[in-house]
């Protein structure tokens, strides 16, 4: 081309100032383009997250290949998850030319029963026996809206039955043992009284009764004995097997992420910086991208941060040693999401707030900064709300692991499994005095007295997706690396790996930020 100029230094510091590395073989090629598209060149390169440039970027570039499904893998070379100076500037370029109906539709989002400061109670014993009587008040009354559950009897009253009488009760089991004979024994009790259960039947029973576990409330059926009710049959609360789902008139999407972990030496900035770009519509092929002009809601539930002091010898494993700098970092990476993007943010067992739940939101003195962007809710863990009228559930996911310890075969890199049994048993951690911290408040602010349709938690850096009677159960997975406790215990996280649930449709679609890719 007559206009097309040699390559020299003055060139290679232009790439270089743009953060793109010139290879060998590509110097040549580059000679093929004219000297006043070289802007367009660099454009083009970093829509692709290039580093190094090939031969084939130029080529891809010259035949006009520039949109591109997001693979986001990135070459060999190590990369320091830095945020370079011309990256931010960039992502907050303004979109023009297109149409975003995320912007065009203001946030439709309703609170619903989530603790606040004022409602914190003193830790009293007191509070303790206020909080299991409200949990056991509100699911009796969800035995009672159920044709086949609703005629039981108080516990003192079926007590003074006679032998043999079929009898029916609910009650929370304080006690559950086994028989020689590998049955299950339990006790359950409710405000009148205590009874043994002895189950022993048919196959479908014995595995049925595995799932119970401490602390929950369910019903029982069976026959009555000398203070004990040989079982025949129970219920948990559960969710009605078929109901109508809610869904928004206008055709929006939520996303959904937890685990970020800034402040951690594993945590991989450079590509939830992708994300973020991905997010402002800058990066991915056209379906991609039309899909997150349609992002509203961005949720995140919890462990924002890696915190100080967590567990032993942590300052081993982190980039940022200072909380208040952890926050600080991650207030710059989420003040470049658009500003029509309502952010949600749930805390979790790594962040600043206290460690018994239900958590209240972080405490506004570490992350100012977030409670002053206009576009962040800070919230509760766990936390109830609608967007467009879509009930959702969002839980940090600390109990998973009293699941995986309670019920046999539930694992502890398999997050639907336990999901699906806290919505079996209409509570978030049922438990107490197990792996999760339970503040006794006046009320259980860990019931699932509603039917959500989106069920999100994180904690145990692996996605997991699922629905059960129409609520869609969604495992964010998380944005850190796999650290040494993972490899002890042979967890494979799946960082970067991020669900985008549509309103409407509730259909639910994944990509993927980090070097493994992701579909779509």
């Amino acid at each position: 081309m007559g206009d097309s100029a040699s390559f020299n230094e003055d060139i290679n510091n232009l790439f270089l100032e743009n953060n793109l590395i010139l290879t060998f073989n590509s110097v040549e090629s580059l000679s093929l383009i004219e000297k006043n598209r070289y802007t367009e060149l660099i454009d083009f390169l970093k829509e692709r997250c290039k580093v190094f440039v090939e031969c084939n970027d130029i080529k891809d570039f010259i035949n006009g290949n520039g949109d591109t499904e997001i693979t986001f893998s990135i070459d060999s070379e190590k990369i320091e998850a830095k945020l370079e100076e011309d990256v931010q500037p960039e992502i907050k370029k303004s979109i023009n030319a297109r149409r975003i109906p995320a912007k065009e539709n203001e946030a439709q989002i309703k609170f619903t029963k989530n603790i606040k400061l004022e409602n914190v109670s003193e830790g009293s014993i007191e509070d303790f026996v206020k909080l299991f009587n409200d949990r056991y008040v509100k699911m009796k009354k969800m035995f009672r809206e159920r044709p086949s559950t609703r005629d039981f009897m108080p516990i003192g009253e079926a007590l003074r039955g006679k032998k043999g009488e079929e009898t029916s009760v609910v009650g929370m089991v304080t006690e559950k043992n086994e028989s020689k004979k590998g049955n299950l024994i339990l006790t359950v009790e409710d405000d009148t009284g205590r009874i043994k259960v002895f189950f022993s039947g048919s196959k479908e029973l014995d595995e049925k009764v595995r799932f119970i576990m401490l602390d929950e409330i369910i019903w029982i059926k069976g026959s009555l004995g000398d203070g004990i009710i040989f079982g025949k049959e129970f219920e948990f609360p559960d969710l009605p097997v078929s109901r109508e789902v809610s869904r928004s008139e206008v055709d929006l999407c939520s996303v959904h992420i937890s685990d970020i972990h800034v402040g951690s030496n594993a945590f991989l900035e450079k590509s939830f910086l992708k994300f973020i770009k991905w997010l402002n519509i800058r990066m991915g092929s056209p379906a991609q991208r039309e899909l997150a002009s349609r992002v509203k809601y961005l949720v995140i539930a919890g462990d924002l941060v890696d915190g100080v002091g967590t567990y032993p010898n942590q300052d081993k494993d982190l980039e940022i040693l200072d909380i208040y700098d952890q926050y600080q970092r991650l207030y710059e990476l989420l003040s470049m999401v658009p500003d029509w993007i309502r952010i949600i943010i749930s805390p979790g067992n790594h962040d600043a707030t206290r460690s018994g739940e239900p958590q209240l939101p972080v405490e506004k003195q570490y992350a100012e900064k977030l409670y002053e962007l206009p576009n962040i809710d800070m919230v509760p863990n766990p936390c109830f709300f609608e967007m467009h009228g879509v009930r959702t559930v969002v839980y940090h996911g600390t109990s998973i692991y009293d699941f995986v310890e309670g019920i046999a075969g539930v694992g502890h890199d398999k997050p639907v499994p336990a999901m699906k049994e806290m919505l079996r048993k209409r509570h978030l951690a049922p438990v107490y005095g197990g792996k999760t911290p339970i503040s006794p408040e006046e009320k259980d602010y860990l019931l699932i007295d509603t039917h959500p349709d989106i069920f999100h938690t994180g904690h145990i850096h692996v996605n997991g997706y699922g629905n059960y009677r129409g609520t869609s159960m969604i495992n964010s997975g998380g944005w850190q690396a796999q650290t040494d406790y993972q490899k002890m215990r042979n967890i494979m996280p799946t960082p970067g790996r991020v669900p985008i649930f549509d309103l409407k449709t509730h259909k639910l679609s994944i990509m993927g930020f980090c070097n493994d890719g992701g579909g779509y």
